[in-house]
């Protein structure tokens, strides 16, 4: 146990060191009643500084708002306040890039090589709970603890949760955070290669859209 906990602390301390190259903070509006739960940032989120802020978050908006704000990303729609009513909150499951290729500094990539390394076995790693090695159990357990706090300071509001993808419908799982208040809308694909327009998710699409627009109309 102390083992693990030692493991945790040191990659703790190089997750807050690898933050200062690249982190992208969840966006939260007061009004906000409806939360979706992504993977990590990329390039285009950490240029803006919002999730979704490329081709995925061009196709959410799409959907959810149709011709309304044209090709602008979803992340940048909440990010300007676009929507008057500002019904939409986006959280990473990981304030991170993931993936070494968002990372435009080689300091960062040669310095938290390690980490880096880690985070990307866990991204596309992502069919399992447990893994064979410890420092990956490790950072997973600091990316479960890092999300259920920030899921925590959400638990007396009124919200519908989507969690989009497998990634983020693992995490939010391990996170195990619950409230009375709060509404779970399960098995929506992640918005990436334009799986919400895809036959094979009509359904749970029409679903998410059909609570979006009920929540948005009554707050």
């Amino acid at each position: 146990m102390t083992e693990i906990l030692d493991k945790i602390k040191q990659w703790s301390h190089d997750f807050h060191k690898l933050a200062d190259h690249g982190r992208v903070e969840d966006l939260i509006p007061d009004e906000a009643r409806f939360l979706f739960l992504l993977e990590s940032p990329h390039v285009h989120e950490l240029k803006h500084g919002a999730p979704v802020s490329g081709t995925s978050g061009a196709s959410m908006t799409k959907h959810l708002y149709e011709d309304t704000y044209g090709k602008e990303p979803l992340g940048l729609v909440v990010k300007k306040g676009l929507d008057p009513n500002r019904p939409i909150a986006l959280m990473n499951v990981c304030t991170l890039p993931m993936q070494g290729k968002a990372y435009t500094s080689a300091d960062a990539e040669q310095a938290h090589h390690a980490l880096i390394h880690i985070l990307e076995g866990i991204r596309t790693k992502n069919d399992r709970d447990h893994y064979p090695h410890p420092d990956w159990n490790a950072v997973q357990d600091l990316l479960v603890e890092n999300l259920r706090s920030r899921l925590r300071q959400l638990r007396d509001r009124e919200m519908t949760l989507v969690p989009c993808g497998r990634f983020a419908q693992k995490f939010f799982r391990l996170a195990d955070v619950h409230s009375p208040k709060w509404r779970i809308i399960e098995d929506i694909p992640h918005p990436s290669y334009n799986n919400w327009g895809k036959p094979a998710y009509a359904e749970q699409v029409d679903t998410l859209k059909r609570e979006f627009h009920r929540v948005r109309e009554r707050y």
